[in-house]
């Protein structure tokens, strides 16, 4: 049996914030914490994921798609985790590589396909291409290339929602090389000044395009910017969905209840390229190794087997089940239609 940690949330000590770096906490035990279905639908988002790229990747190398692919490998576990303890009014706003955000929301994979197919039924309707997409009823923003420029929208989307009476937390992602942006540096200290609910998930996957992390900042981690904003930090391990969803929950309910900023760092690790397009030489192949080790679908499976939540054959078949509706959904959005250059106006400016 293991047991799964909660990191603490409160900076005792610390008179409006601090970095607190993750402290699993003893006696807590998935077969209490979390149900059987519930940690399978955690997998079953992380595996969607991952075998829809898979896919992508292949068409990307066909020529298939409009665009790039820029793959989650390994970082599946964040987008999961927090979308997992979400209600129906939070705002989220993804970044390169969350497809478990639109997943976890969701967006069926059907859709998925049809936006990196171009079809005119796709999310943006042909008309924007691979991850910029989004889907406001479902509370998420459509991404942009200019990393950051996102996270001031979030915190003025939550901003409203709660003047409406709507009890909305904001989820604003951003990679470690982006926490060197000025946009990033400004909604992290507004949301933090007028104490708006949002979580700003760093996904620390240790490379920002090539840079690493020793070339990006001086502090010793990124957590430690926290204290700066005056918000709380928490550091979390961004491969282990059960750990980071009891963070995430104990986060959403406390600040929904109590409004304020909170800047979550995850550590994680990118395992491919930062597109298709790059063989990722520059990444050292032992440290790709390491954490092949820590792939958050194997650290799932793993926990589920030894508190006997799951059997291996269990968890294949769902596996199987997974790739089987991939396919299919694949296989329908090829089926289905280009946009009509007729229509090429339409939904691209506002009529007066």
């Amino acid at each position: 049996m293991y047991s799964v940690g909660c990191f603490p949330l409160v900076n005792r000590g610390l008179p409006r914030g601090g970095a607190l770096a993750y402290s699993p906490r003893d006696g807590m035990n998935p077969q209490t914490d979390i149900t059987k279905d519930a940690a399978l639908a955690l997998l079953r988002v992380m595996l969607l994921a991952r075998r829809i790229e898979e896919r992508l990747i292949r068409l990307y190398h066909q020529g298939r798609i409009f665009g790039g692919v820029y793959c989650g490998f390994g970082q599946e576990a964040i987008g999961t985790a927090t979308t997992a303890v979400a209600s129906a009014d939070d705002l989220f706003a993804p970044c390169i590589r969350d497809m478990t955000v639109h997943l976890g929301r969701g967006t069926p994979p059907r859709d998925i396909f049809r936006q990196f197919l171009g079809r005119a039924n796709g999310p943006t309707r042909g008309r924007d291409g691979n991850i910029h997409y989004g889907e406001l009823h479902r509370g998420v923003f459509a991404f942009i290339s200019h990393l950051g420029a996102m996270l001031p929208v979030v915190t003025g989307g939550v901003m409203a929602r709660r003047r409406l009476g709507r009890p909305a937390v904001g989820f604003a992602y951003i990679g470690d090389g982006g926490t060197s942006t000025g946009d990033f540096h400004e909604a992290v200290n507004f949301a933090a000044v007028f104490e708006v609910p949002v979580i700003f998930v760093v996904e620390n996957n240790q490379f920002a395009y090539s840079t690493p992390n020793a070339h990006q900042f001086r502090c010793k981690d990124l957590v430690d910017r926290a204290v700066g904003y005056g918000i709380q930090g928490v550091k979390a391990d961004g491969n282990d969905v059960l750990e980071l969803r009891a963070t995430v929950a104990a986060l959403v309910e406390e600040i929904r209840e109590k409004p304020r900023a909170v800047l979550l760092v995850c550590e994680t690790m990118r395992m491919r390229g930062h597109g298709e397009h790059d063989d990722a030489s520059y990444v050292p192949r032992e440290l790709l190794a390491a954490w092949e080790q820590r792939c958050p679908i194997r650290v799932l499976r793993e926990k589920l087997v030894a508190a006997t939540l799951a059997s291996e054959a269990e968890l294949d078949a769902l596996d199987t089940a997974v790739q089987a509706e991939i396919n299919e959904a694949f296989q329908q959005a090829l089926g289905d239609p280009a946009p009509s250059p007729s229509t090429l106006m339409e939904g691209v400016y506002a009529v007066g």
